[in-house]
């Protein structure tokens, strides 16, 4: 277990919550057009997808702290 693979994870996650952000600003700049209700469906989705970045990014910033508090304990103990 690496750290720099958790935080390749976490910048990977990032940009996708930085390109779906994007997405649904571009949508919502769109609302002023008369067919609103396609413009809220696809607010939603972009929104909805964005769940398992958001998901990923935490699991990996938690794997980081876990893996701090093991090399902790190790350095305790050879200590």
């Amino acid at each position: 277990m690496r750290i720099d693979n958790n935080l390749g994870a976490m910048l990977g996650a990032g940009l996708q919550i930085q390109e779906q952000a994007s997405n649904i600003a571009q949508v919502a700049n769109t609302v002023a057009d008369s067919d609103f209700s396609g413009a809220a469906s696809d607010i939603a989705s972009e929104m909805v997808e964005q769940i398992p970045e958001i998901i990923a990014y935490s699991a990996n910033a938690k794997a980081i702290e876990v893996q701090e508090v093991a090399m902790q304990r190790l350095l305790d103990i050879k200590a």
